[in-house]
């Protein structure tokens, strides 16, 4: 190897090392620029350990404790010399055995030709774009009666959750909430979140009480009976909140994710025996995104997601078989062809710094049904995706599994 070759490696080696038990989240901003020559490669890490020593998933470990591997770290930064790529970030995607790497390619190279010469290095397993997701909301609805809590009453009553709660609250279900942060301090969901890690970008003044993910976690598990606010579907579910999605803009509704903070999301869920997922956003065919869903549900693991009013907004991941989609509806339950509409319209619920208001959107007809699923759980905990979904498809007569006998 020439000593100039020598000299890149040995710079890209002192580089990765930095990366190497931490990613550097900022690089992984909203910058359209960047995401459009940014890419994911994987390649299959045999040294990951799926089952760590004393690993108990009831501990909820951190990414910490499953870092990138030394070998897999070398093949990164070899994959970037040798293809002339720009190392971003890197991290084992233990549930499938991968590793997964971000590059940029720079502006002097095509795309295309770059693409092609990674399909076909022995090293690399897959090579896709890095991809552009958005939550599912619109902006608040405001207060179409002048009586705060009239719409949320409604909803509640129409799905007779007062009755399911005198058997049933979610006790004992893992629901992963993966969306932007929570307001843990709210007094509404304050000790309702068993467990919360940031994956995504971190805002500059390191806030990560976003509005959408707070939203979404108040019409799933917003504390009942304590005399303030609202109640939610299954709030003694034990909720762990995934930040895989960051607001467009500071305190916005509006949010976007990409494939690698999503893929450390239900990675996450998945290593964390989550019984639920919950994912209230929707964007392009994503083939990671779509192996650890597929891994997911082949584990029991009942998958939620939020179908698009917007066709243009792309159907992904509600259209792949087995996933429960979810669209709105103003009230009631109802079954929407093979997807499920729930309420999503003038949804009452909590926001940032001891907040509420009214949203609308596919986003918070999700946890309706999320929540649902996790009532269903804790008196059928044998039940299966296909077995919650009859239910929900044939809501005429969900309350007869409040009969456990």
């Amino acid at each position: 190897m020439s000593p100039i070759r020598v000299a890149t490696l040995a710079i890209l080696l002192l580089l990765g090392c930095g990366c190497a038990d931490r990613i550097d989240f900022a690089n992984l901003g909203d910058q359209p620029a960047d995401q459009e020559r940014r890419i994911l490669v994987t390649f299959i890490d045999r040294g990951i350990q799926r089952d760590l020593p004393g690993n108990s998933q009831d501990r909820y470990r951190t990414r910490g404790t499953y870092g990138n591997s030394s070998w897999s770290e070398r093949i990164a930064l070899k994959l970037a010399e040798r293809h002339q790529l720009r190392f971003v970030a890197q991290w084992p995607v233990t549930e499938l055995g991968v590793s997964c790497v971000v590059y940029e390619i720079p502006n002097a190279l095509p795309l295309p030709q770059v693409i092609g010469e990674l399909q076909n290095d022995d090293d690399v397993g897959t090579v896709q774009p890095m991809q552009s997701f958005q939550v599912l909301a619109d902006h608040p609805a405001g207060n179409p009666t002048g009586d705060p809590y009239l719409p949320l009453q409604t909803a509640y009553n129409a799905l007779n959750i007062g009755e399911w709660h005198k058997q049933a609250t979610g006790q004992g279900v893992r629901i992963a909430l993966i969306d932007t942060g929570v307001d843990l301090e709210h007094p509404d969901l304050k000790g309702q979140i068993d467990y919360s890690e940031n994956l995504a970008p971190e805002p500059g003044d390191h806030n990560l009480a976003d509005m959408h993910g707070t939203a979404v976690a108040g019409v799933l598990s917003a504390r009942p009976d304590n005399g303030i606010g609202i109640a939610g579907i299954a709030p003694a579910a034990d909720v762990l909140a995934l930040r895989a999605c960051w607001p467009e803009q500071p305190n916005a509704l509006a949010a976007r994710c990409n494939s690698f903070t999503l893929a450390l999301a239900l990675n996450q869920a998945i290593r964390m025996n989550a019984r639920i997922i919950n994912l209230s956003l929707s964007g392009p065919e994503d083939p990671l995104l779509k192996m650890l869903i597929e891994k997911a549900l082949t584990k029991d693991i009942i998958v939620i997601a939020a179908v698009p009013g917007n066709p243009l907004a792309g159907g992904f991941p509600a259209n792949i078989p087995g996933v429960i989609a979810v669209n709105q509806l103003d009230l009631n339950l109802k079954a929407d062809g093979n997807q499920i509409a729930a309420p999503g319209r003038d949804i009452l619920t909590t926001l940032p710094h001891e907040s509420y208001d009214f949203m609308t959107g596919s986003s918070f007809a999700t946890p309706h049904v999320a929540g649902l699923t996790a009532l269903l759980l804790q008196l059928h905990p044998d039940w299966r995706a296909a077995e919650i979904k009859q239910q929900l498809l044939h809501p005429e007569n969900l309350l007869s599994a409040l009969n456990t006998d």
